[in-house]
Parts: C-alpha cells; sequence; structure tokens
C-alpha cells in the first residue's frame, strides 16, 4: 500500500478513536481557570506534557478561543502524529523535537525554534513533549526553557489520563486510553523564564518543570482512581 495513503487512514482512524475515547469518558479538569484567563485575554503560552500522554491533550484545547500550533517531528513517526493532529484542529510546526537540539541547525531545530517565537509573537501558543525521543521518558529537556526565555511567554504544564488505559512498555510508557472511564486533566501553575536567566537559573527552571510535570501525572491518576 501506497505510504501516503497508509498514513492518511491510519490518522483517519486514530483522530475518530480518540474523539470517541474523549465523548465516552467522564471528564475532570483541574485548573482550568489558568488556561481560560490566557484565552480570554488573548495570551499565548507554551503547553507542555510528556511524550506519552499526547493522545488526549487536543480535546482539552478551546480552538474558537486561540489557534494552537504543535511541533512535530520531520522524521520517524512525525507523518501519521501531524496527520492525526491536523484532523484535531492543531496546526503544526515541522521540525527538531530532541530537547538538546531545540534551536540548533540540526533537523531543522533552528527554523523551528523561529517559527514558535514567531508564532507566539502573533497570539498562538505553541504545544511540545518535554520529554522527546529516542528517551529516557520524563526528563525534561530544556526545550521549552529556551522558548519561554526567548518569547517571554510563561510555560504552562498539564497532565491527562484515563481510568480505562493500556500503558506500553515503551521509553515514553506511551498509553493507549480507552472508551467509558473516567479522564482528568490536570494545568499546573506557569512557570516563568526570565530573559537574563543564567545557565543555573535555566537548569532550576528546567528542573521545576520536570518536578511539575510528575507531579501533576501522580495528580491525575489519583483523581481518575489509578496509581
Amino acid at each position: 500500500m501506497n505510504k501516503r495513503l497508509w498514513i492518511y487512514l491510519l490518522s483517519n482512524a486514530f483522530s475518530i478513536f480518540i474523539r470517541l475515547v474523549y465523548s465516552t469518558n467522564r471528564w475532570e479538569h483541574f485548573n482550568y481557570e489558568l488556561p481560560k484567563k490566557y484565552w480570554l485575554n488573548n495570551k499565548p503560552f507554551i503547553w507542555i506534557h510528556w511524550h506519552g500522554q499526547s493522545l488526549m491533550l487536543p480535546r482539552s484545547w478551546d480552538h474558537s478561543s486561540q489557534e494552537l500550533f504543535a511541533l512535530v517531528s520531520k522524521h520517524g513517526d512525525g507523518e501519521l502524529i501531524a496527520n492525526t493532529l491536523s484532523r484535531l484542529q492543531v496546526k503544526l510546526i515541522r521540525g527538531a523535537g530532541n530537547p538538546d537540539k531545540l534551536g540548533i541547525k540540526e533537523k531543522g531545530g533552528k527554523a523551528a525554534l523561529r517559527s514558535m517565537i514567531k508564532t507566539l509573537e502573533d497570539g498562538s501558543s505553541v504545544s511540545f513533549t518535554a520529554d522527546q525521543p529516542p528517551g529516557p521518558g520524563r526528563l525534561a529537556g530544556k526545550g521549552a526553557i529556551t522558548l519561554a526565555k526567548l518569547s517571554g511567554c510563561p510555560i504552562v504544564p498539564v497532565a491527562a489520563t484515563t481510568s480505562n488505559r493500556y500503558e506500553f512498555t515503551s521509553w515514553d510508557k506511551f498509553t493507549m486510553h480507552l472508551p467509558f472511564g473516567k479522564g482528568a486533566v490536570i494545568w499546573g501553575d506557569p512557570i516563568f523564564v526570565s530573559k537574563n536567566a543564567t545557565k543555573e537559573e535555566v537548569e532550576n527552571k528546567r528542573n521545576l518543570l520536570e518536578n511539575s510535570l510528575n507531579e501533576l501525572t501522580i495528580k491525575a491518576n489519583k483523581a481518575v482512581g489509578k496509581k
């Protein structure tokens, strides 16, 4: 089968399944006033989450209030992810995903960084994962901190999960969420990075982001009755 057709069919199936899962779970949103405040005041931000939690998050965004652009790699499974996100109303920025290459010429990282800064300046928010392939998972890179420092926009961490799910033994603990359960989305407090931040301050903010995402993940699991 033609690769393009295969990607088209799979992305269509994934997007339909994601809508089914979202519509059949009973969702609870915690700290939802935070993003609503940014949306209502036309304030863009940098939306960051763990790689394995990506599938449920596009449906948590108010696309009628503000556009969301996601950074998607040009390599590996990037095309499938890009096509799926497009069907879920998410706009795309294509480029490097490696946390230590964001802003470096390799794999289009420098162009992607410029695109994200321009997107934020134009009033839309951007999103990407704190941990990047090939891992290790749930270890935050410096990409979000770099972008926050250069753009002046805050980072807003978020975690999402469901009670009915299957967690793979992959590097990112990729999770297949299932219908007819309970879901939780938890928005964390914003993280601001000074434009004059030193290397030590950047590392402190990276640790803060990592700890925040882990704490939000634990809280989301507890909210749906899981460990």
